[in-house]
């Protein structure tokens, strides 16, 4: 998860500075973006990684081993 969301906000930033050229101010969306993990790291919270969380892929498919269940099978 925690490569999701540096890759999702890397590129954000990577786009608002590159969308910039074209737009002037479209910078905010990478001003924003750093905000959000200066947040992100003064609340030890990250809503970008919740909201990537709840994307499908990201979500335990039904009747998967849990971690409990390999431990348990690893006879720990």
């Amino acid at each position: 998860m925690d490569r999701q969301v540096r890759f999702a906000a890397g590129s954000l930033v990577l786009l608002g500075l590159l969308a910039d050229r074209a737009r002037p101010g479209a910078r905010r969306v990478s001003a924003a973006v750093g905000g959000g993990l200066v947040v992100s790291a003064l609340t030890n919270s990250c809503a970008m990684g919740s909201l990537l969380g709840r994307l499908p892929y990201n979500r335990p498919r039904p009747g998967a081993p849990t971690l409990d269940d390999e431990l348990a099978a690893l006879g720990r």
